[in-house]
């Protein structure tokens, strides 16, 4: 242990200030290098809803999709790079087009659907159940947008542009329909994920999603060019990755939407990207509202959760609040902790008076706790259950904690043991999630 030299009070007090400035750097340095969870790589604990039941989940996936594969529709705006023996992947460097496509997941080597589905409800593994990109498939791009042309005093986009944009959103469309064909649930479930991820986790995580909500609908995933290296201008880069990439998702999100097999969208945003989902949301809702249009309808919304949400809390109060954009899904779900010790680097880093992601009871003011009680759709669920060391992905390697995401995502259900979501009923419109939830909560 490092003690300060005895020679006067002065060398004292700045001894003490370099060791405090020394271990503050060293913990910011050990979460950015962390990162938001990086790769999954293997299937995370089966969440509780499945353990504790005598029901089988998986009892109504299609023939087609009892297999140990999940295919994602994917876009992306990382730009295309060739990996140094051989192959392609998509990095961390950004793109002007937004390319699309199927990733395939493979959920253990050589795996049985039986072997996978038992797996997938068992209290304890004998081995971990491996995942792996085995596939990436680019089917389509959107074109970057050129500079404007004149026609008849007014400045417009090019009209074969257009028509390119057009020929992209057809063949987008004929994919997801593909998709959708292959199970009686016409959901996608839309995955964004945060801070230095990889495109390839971004994958396992909403192959994972959508395998434990029971493999229906289509999983769907949006990786914008996080990942940057370096420590705070690591994550500093990708924060305006993350603003570059939320109009790239908004073209995404309008194309999927427009597709006609499609009834039902739901969103799922982790870390930071809760703000790129956000402002993307906000956009097209403004645009609906605009052209008198119902958002929800527009889009198709369903279920909205942001989870351990990277965002500042008066930011997130401002572009939800102010054009009523809190109200657009059928539900929207925020998962918080004040545990959170990924935040804590935000928190310091930009000087915020507090990430949503950390949001505890204490922290609301009356007035504030009476608009999220009677708010018509919001709900903040306090994360109180065990998690990992850093306790920021949460959302799906908590078995607790996925049982609530099953819950929401697959049956749509508002809190409250009345509605089969025993969450705890707090003040100021907080729900609380413990150890043993939802069968033996503490």
């Amino acid at each position: 242990m490092l003690h300060p030299p005895h020679t006067g009070h002065m060398k004292h007090t700045v001894w003490h200030i370099i060791t405090r400035l020394s271990r503050t750097s060293l913990v910011i340095a050990i979460a950015l290098a962390a990162g938001c969870g990086g790769k999954q790589p293997a299937l995370v604990a089966s969440p509780n809803l499945y353990v504790d039941s005598t029901q089988d989940p998986f009892a109504l996936v299609p023939p087609e999709l009892r297999t140990n594969t999940a295919q994602v529709v994917f876009a992306t705006d990382r730009f295309r790079q060739a990996h140094e023996g051989g192959g392609w992947h998509y990095g961390s460097k950004r793109s002007r087009t937004t390319k699309f496509g199927l990733a395939t997941v493979t959920m253990g080597q050589d795996m049985s659907w039986s072997d996978l589905a038992s797996a997938s409800c068992a209290a304890k593994r004998n081995k971990p159940v491996a995942l792996e990109g085995t596939d990436v498939d680019q089917c389509g791009y959107f074109a970057e947008l050129p500079p404007a042309v004149e026609v008849d005093g007014r400045w417009v986009d090019p009209p074969e542009y257009l028509q390119r944009v057009d020929r992209a959103a057809e063949h987008l469309r004929k994919l997801v329909s593909q998709q959708l064909a292959r199970t009686p649930r016409k959901e996608l479930y839309v995955f964004i994920h945060g801070y230095n991820n990889t495109f390839e986790s971004g994958c396992f995580r909403v192959a994972q999603i959508w395998h434990f909500a029971g493999r229906g609908g289509v999983p769907v995933l949006f990786s914008w060019p996080a990942g940057s290296s370096g420590l705070l201008r690591g994550y500093t880069r990708d924060r305006e990755s993350g603003e570059f990439a939320s109009p790239h998702l908004k073209i995404f999100l309008r194309t999927l939407a427009s597709c006609p097999d499609v009834q039902k969208i739901h969103l799922i945003a982790h870390s930071r990207g809760t703000d790129v989902l956000a402002t993307a949301v906000r956009e097209l809702h403004l645009e609906c509202r605009g052209a008198g249009r119902d958002t929800r309808t527009e889009l198709k919304l369903g279920q909205a959760i942001l989870a351990a949400p990277d965002i500042d809390l008066d930011v997130f109060i401002e572009k939800f609040s102010a054009d009523r954009v809190g109200f657009v899904a059928e539900r929207l779900t925020i998962y918080v902790s004040s545990r959170d010790k990924a935040l804590s680097l935000s928190d310091w880093l930009f000087g915020s008076a507090r990430r949503l992601g950390q949001l505890a009871v204490g922290d609301v003011d009356p007035r504030a706790g009476s608009a999220i009680d009677n708010h018509p759709i919001l709900n903040i669920v306090d994360m109180r259950a065990k998690t990992d060391r850093r306790g920021h992905g949460y959302f799906l390697s908590s078995p607790a904690c996925l049982s609530d995401v099953i819950l929401v995502l697959r049956d749509g259900r508002a809190p409250g043991a009345a509605n089969g979501r025993p969450l705890i009923d707090r003040p100021s419109g907080f729900w609380e999630l413990r150890d043993g939830y939802p069968t033996a909560a503490k």
